[in-house]
């Protein structure tokens, strides 16, 4: 059991968060999300007993063991381990602590699909829970059976995996709408009912000032006193009004459509093609005879394990080692790319570039978490995940007719990473990315192009719907397969009987056939 009462934790003269009150059970399998810069990280150092610098209570009784990015590690690894091998050792020796409750930072970190795939399965099938720090949301949606998301300085808890967590918070939100527009309403009606208060006192004549005591008396009996009590009556709706509880309106984004002149456009149906490629390095061959072909208007995830070629396709395009259309002007985003002007300002490097006037720049900018005078900041003070998130405005707001994406995602929260997903949807150029995020493909692909044995194999739609497909064609293989098993032990139960030799002999060659359909 973790228990927490009232911690809170200051950087400077900065809070960055504050826990009213908090309990954690020792089986329970948490995802913890939120915004970059928000202190993930740090509660778990809290947790830990790494970080002693906060005020409120935390008692932990039970075993926690962890694994955190850049801790130092004892483990004793071969130099030529890739950094996919590299953390999958990490995490087979944090997992091998049975007895401990888990606090992991990112463990998707340089992991392919198929390695997520098996880790999901190994924390599924964990008793000790865990709290997982991570942007991938299919894998925390897999994983984990409660969110806690940190955002503006405090923590919220949703009872369900990721996917309740979005409807949830789809629910709150219009919570949030309806108190706003009650807030208003009644606001409205109050102000419109002091209106009209205001307009019935102004219509009551004032004392002349030639006028009597005793005449002036008469007049207040018939005008002033009433005058009084209008007043009196607006003052009380005025005090109403200013004890209602503000309600801040909740903020609602429009799509933005990001488009190009159709005159810098290519119309071409084909965009990319090589009919035999082929790559080796030395004795390792990277594609064999393979078939590529990248046709307009698409947003292409490509897909592989590690190792398999995907960088290396990527690089042949650039460099122009296949076919490429030759008005083809090609953007390309890595984590080692695109240079910035460390000495200017992120609007001012953006600007640079963008085909967009400097309304709808902002716009974007705000989109990937730079609001207001965030976008004056100079690029030597950002971090790495606000600086790929410049790169990633320069590239999409820039006059390339086809963007290339290596692994957009890292370093990007899951905030940026929904912001960058309806961005790009609404790209109207065609996009070729790597990604390893889940969400990412099945949210903003309409077609796959994956390395497999050596080769380039296409399938329009996105990932969810290419396992779909392959679960229907193992079904009706399996459907087929039954039919010949079927067939074939008729086949021989009627060869074992005395038959004329005509139909032996079609029935042989029926079986024979059979044979062969089945070992295809």
């Amino acid at each position: 059991m973790i228990y927490i009462d009232k911690l809170k934790k200051e950087v400077g003269t900065r809070e960055l968060f504050f826990i009213e009150k908090l309990s954690i059970n020792q089986d329970e399998k948490i995802g913890l999300i939120g915004n970059n810069g928000v202190g993930k990280t740090t509660l778990f150092r809290i947790l830990l007993g790494i970080d002693t610098e906060y005020s409120g209570y935390v008692d932990v009784k039970m075993k926690i063991s962890s694994l955190l990015n850049n801790e130092k590690n004892d483990l004793k690894v071969q130099k030529s381990y890739s950094p996919g091998e590299y953390q999958r050792l990490r995490l087979d020796e944090v997992l091998l602590k049975e007895e401990s409750f888990l606090l992991i930072d990112e463990p998707t970190s340089h992991l392919d699909i198929d390695q997520k795939e098996k880790l999901v399965k190994e924390l599924k099938n964990r008793n000790k829970g865990f709290i997982i720090i991570s942007h991938d949301r299919d894998f925390i949606n897999q994983t984990c059976d409660k969110i806690f998301e940190l955002s503006n300085k405090s923590l919220e808890v949703y009872n369900g995996n990721y996917t309740f967590y979005l409807e949830e918070r789809i629910k709150r939100q219009k919570f949030l709408q309806g108190e706003y527009f009650n807030y208003i309403s009644e606001k409205n009606r109050l102000l419109s009912v002091a209106s009209d208060i205001k307009k019935q006192s102004s219509r009551v004549k004032t004392t002349p000032k030639r006028m009597g005591n005793s005449e002036a008396r008469l007049h207040k009996m018939g005008g002033q006193e009433n005058k009084k009590k209008l007043d009196k009556q607006v003052k009380a709706i005025e005090s109403r009004i200013n004890q209602l509880e503000v309600k801040e309106r909740p903020k609602e984004e429009k799509a933005i459509e990001l488009s190009m002149p159709e005159n810098r456009k290519i119309h071409s149906k084909i965009l990319i093609r090589s009919e035999k490629l082929n790559k080796r390095f030395g004795d390792k061959v990277i594609f064999n005879n393979a078939k590529l072909e990248i046709e307009n208007n698409r947003k292409i995830a490509l897909l592989g394990i590690n190792g398999s070629g995907k960088t290396t396709l990527i690089n042949m395009i650039i460099n122009k080692e296949v076919w490429v259309h030759p008005n083809l002007k090609i953007g390309y985003y890595s984590q080692l790319g695109e240079r910035l002007n460390p000495l200017n300002s992120i609007l001012e490097n953006v600007l640079e570039t963008s085909i967009y006037d400097q309304s709808i720049t902002r716009i974007i900018l705000a989109r990937l978490g730079f609001k207001r005078n965030d976008v004056f900041k100079d690029i030597n003070i950002l971090s790495d995940g606000e600086r790929a998130k410049v790169k990633l405005a320069k590239l999409i707001t820039s006059d390339f007719n086809f963007i290339i994406m290596d692994e957009p995602t890292n370093f990007l929260d899951i905030r940026a990473i929904e912001a960058l997903e309806g961005l790009l949807k609404y790209y109207d150029r065609p996009i070729l990315f790597v990604t390893h995020d889940i969400s990412f493909i099945n949210n903003l692909a309409d077609e796959l192009l994956m390395i497999e044995n050596k080769k380039l194999n296409r399938f329009i739609g996105n990932l969810n719907q290419y396992r779909e497909s392959k679960a229907r064609s193992s079904k009706k293989t399996s459907s087929k397969d039954f039919l010949i098993d079927f067939r074939l032990t008729a086949i021989s139960n009627r060869l074992a009987m005395e038959i004329p030799k005509s139909e032996r002999e079609d029935l042989e060659e029926e079986y024979k056939n059979l044979l062969s359909q089945k070992n295809k």
